[in-house]
Formats: C-alpha cells, structure tokens, sequence
C-alpha cells in the first residue's frame, strides 16, 4: 500500500519540461526562429511579411505589442505606430538591443499572464503564439484583455487545412518545427475571438506550395499551388487573421424628475351654483 500511494504522488506531480519544451531546456520558440532561418522559413516569413505590410500600415494607435517573433522586429516594421512591445517569456542575448531602444520596450512575462495593463495595447501581433503553447485559448483570453476598445488583435498561424496541415497528420509525433505545433484551425480561432467579442474583420493565407526546399520539387507541383490559391483560397499553410474588439455601447436613461401634479380645469355649474345659493341664505339669515 505504501508502495501505491508513493506511485501516486510521483504521478501527481507536476511535469518540469511542457510538451513544447525540450529536456535540454530550449524553449519551443527558440526552435521557431532556427526555423525561420532556414531557406524555408525565409520563404515562408516574405510571404507572411506581404500580407501584414499591407494590414499594419491601415492600424492605428499609440502601443503595438507583439507576441512571438521577437528575434524578427522586421515583421511588425510597417506599422505606423512608434512604440513596439516585444513580449518573451525568457531574456536571450539577441533581444538586448532591442531593449535599449527608446521606441521599443522588451517585457519579460508568461504569455498566460501579461505583465501589461488591460485595455492599453492598441494592435497585438500573434506570430504563432497559438501554434506552440499548451493553453492557446488562455493565451488569446490574455491579449484580449490588453487590448483597448477599437484595437486590433492580428494573427498569425499555421493552418491544418493545407498541405502542411497533411504532412503533419504523419509527423505530429516529431519533434522538429514547424510539425510538433498545435495546427490550429483558423475557424476556432475565429470561434475564441467571437466568443471574447472580436468582430473578425478578415483572413488571408499564403503558401500554397509543397513544404520543400527542393526547387525541382516546387516547380513540379507549382500548378498544384497555383489552383488552390485560386479556387481553394483558405488552405494555404499560413493564416493572417484580423480581429476588432468590439466597444461597448450604452444607451442612456433619463432620470425621473420630480414633477408637480398638473391640474386639469372643467366646469363645476351646479358646485358654483350651490356656493352661491348657500351664500345668499347666510346673508338672509343675518
């Protein structure tokens, strides 16, 4: 008996590493951005960088904040608003530039728990933030908190409806990025959004082709990509996905004043008759 309830406790406790963390402790977005400097990812980031140079420059405010993709500040760079909040749950050598710099400010904070105040964030990026983390919805429910009334939520994601999404159904059990991600469905996405009153202004996807490094490859089944971006235009591997945080509108109530009670006037013949009767028989009784 005592060797069962030892058994217990062990198993009860809590895990050291996260699914998305390596026992050598590198953290899952580490492997993101090796991932990203790959001719792959190099690849796959223009395409990204293409829809959101022509999303962010239509965003306006005062605060950005920016979630993953920390070690890319290019990503977020055509946005008109000056000061960038780049949000890692760990300090890397890399991000101590961007630190010192006066229009950018790094927090170091756990993405379920920003260190940041609620309704101040104009536009939050979310450069797969989703995909590598074992409470996305929490981590949505978190910037949703942050960001204003009229602000803008934009987010990036790998999209199990593609290709890519495929592959993955045979590599899910890798370790390797992009294919250890959670893959989630731009539709849930937009499901959490409505259910934390985001208005879903639009989603875009791009990369369409093969997950390949090979150009004869790619060139091959160029036609393949060609007639999903066409008529299949929602299953390319990567998602952009823009959202607005709905105001709150009241309507006003007047309040109830008091009022003085209106006197309604009509005639009293027979009173004033009587009154003037009883008033005669007084004087004759004098």
């Amino acid at each position: 008996m005592a060797f069962v309830s030892c058994t217990e406790r062990v198993m009860a406790l809590p895990r050291l590493f996260s699914s998305f963390q390596s026992v050598h402790g590198q953290h899952s977005h580490d492997l993101v951005n090796q991932w990203y400097k790959t001719s792959l990812g190099c690849k796959v980031f223009e395409e990204e960088k293409t829809v959101l140079d022509q999303v962010l420059p239509e965003l306006f405010g005062y605060h950005l904040m920016q979630l993953g993709g920390s070690r890319l500040p290019q990503l977020s760079a055509s946005s008109p608003i000056k000061h960038r909040i780049f949000v890692e749950e760990h300090l890397a050598e890399e991000l101590a530039g961007n630190a010192e710099d006066q229009q950018h400010s790094l927090v170091l904070s756990r993405v379920t728990e920003l260190a940041v105040a609620t309704d101040s964030i104009d536009v939050a990026v979310l450069h797969h933030s989703l995909d590598f983390h074992n409470d996305p919805q929490g981590i949505l429910r978190e910037v949703a908190r942050t960001v204003m009334p009229g602000g803008e939520i934009v987010i990036v994601g790998f999209n199990p409806w593609s290709w890519w999404g495929g592959i993955r159904l045979f590599l899910k059990k890798s370790s390797r990025c992009p294919w250890n991600g959670n893959f989630l469905s731009p539709y849930r996405v937009s499901d959490w959004l409505n259910l934390l009153d985001f208005q879903i202004e639009g989603c875009e996807c791009v990369c369409y082709g093969l997950p390949t490094e090979n150009p004869k490859v790619t060139k091959a089944f160029s036609w393949v990509a060609g007639l999903a971006k066409r008529w299949l235009s929602q299953t390319g591997a990567i998602y952009i996905v823009v959202a607005t945080k709905r105001v709150a509108t009241f309507t006003p109530i007047k309040p109830k004043r008091f009022r003085s009670p209106s006197l309604v006037s009509f005639p009293l013949k027979g009173l004033a008759g009587s009154t003037s009767r009883n008033s005669l028989n007084r004087t004759d009784r004098h």
